[in-house]
């Protein structure tokens, strides 16, 4: 039994990182929740055979074609033109130093770590010397941010467009089993209608046949034409009433049968609603997580 115990735990142990990496992260690997750390990491970039020094900053859940077009998002203003491997910006301004400089970027792309890495060198204008600056460390860190909010946030914005499409998806379904429930609801209002004008022309055609039976029996004494005429008159009265009646039941027939269809109709309405609404649900939970991961990026 201890043995069995033991197995069971074991089982359970693994069993729950399985489960709560399911829970943070979809199907695409992408993750729900930021748990990562941006740090500056001193380098070089190789520019004309010379190792220019460099700051390199990791920019997660990224290709290198994404980083590239965020560039110039993080650094307002700078022209970044391609030089062989590298990216260069010339007379650029970089975060607070206050003064234009030549950037050199490089953007390599680390496919099985699911990232990419930006490394930034700083020129003086139109030279190789390199801009020795305290300040621009920081300013490669916060630059880094930048750059993985702006990862994150098309991740934002790629799930509200889903949001907006599942909603739309819920809206039809709703309208959709509306639909049927008001065709439900005419037909059993119909139906009542029926009711009471069937109980109502039934009692008419009671007292219509015992109209006629009492004419009936007058002129079949009597045999006065005056008689007749009433006989026929009663006749005429309950063939109306008769009329009425088949009428009636024509629109019983059809209210039933409607009434029928969408009965069978209503459940299948209801749960493709209950389903589009769940699925709006669970990617409305995705763009929230996927908020929380992009407001926690520091």
């Amino acid at each position: 039994m201890k043995t069995r115990s033991i197995f069971a735990a074991i089982a359970v142990s693994m069993a729950l990182p399985l489960s709560l990496c399911a829970q943070n992260a979809l199907k695409d690997g992408t993750s729900l929740a930021w748990d990562k750390e941006i740090t500056v990491t001193p380098d070089s970039i190789g520019n004309n055979g010379v190792a220019v020094p460099a700051f390199t900053v990791p920019v997660y859940e990224s290709n290198a074609s994404q980083v590239t077009s965020l560039l110039k998002t993080v650094i307002p203003g700078a022209s970044f033109k391609k030089q062989g491997d590298l990216l260069k910006a010339a007379g650029a301004s970089f975060g607070n130093t206050g003064i234009p400089m030549d950037l050199l970027a490089r953007v390599v792309q680390d496919k099985k770590a699911g990232m990419s890495k930006l490394s930034l060198a700083f020129l003086q204008p139109g030279t190789g010397n390199v801009v020795e600056n305290p300040a621009l460390q920081a300013a490669v860190r916060e630059a880094g941010v930048g750059l993985n909010k702006g990862v994150v946030q098309a991740q934002v914005d790629e799930w509200r467009k889903k949001l907006d499409k599942a909603g739309s998806k819920t809206a039809g379904a709703t309208k959709d089993q509306d639909k049927v429930q008001g065709k439900l609801n005419k037909a059993q209002a119909q139906l009542q209608k029926t009711a009471k004008e069937k109980s109502k022309l039934q009692n008419e055609h009671a007292i219509l046949q015992k109209e006629i039976d009492l004419e009936n029996q007058k002129w079949t004494l009597s045999q006065n034409p005056k008689d007749l005429k009433r006989l026929t008159k009663a006749r005429t009265k309950i063939t109306k009433n008769e009329s009425k009646m088949a009428k009636v039941m024509d629109t019983e027939a059809s209210a039933q049968k409607d009434l029928s269809k969408s009965t069978e109709s209503l459940p299948d309405a209801q749960k493709a609603k209950e389903q589009k609404v769940s699925a709006q649900a669970e990617v409305q939970r995705t763009v929230d997580a996927l908020q929380r991961k992009l407001e926690s990026i520091r």
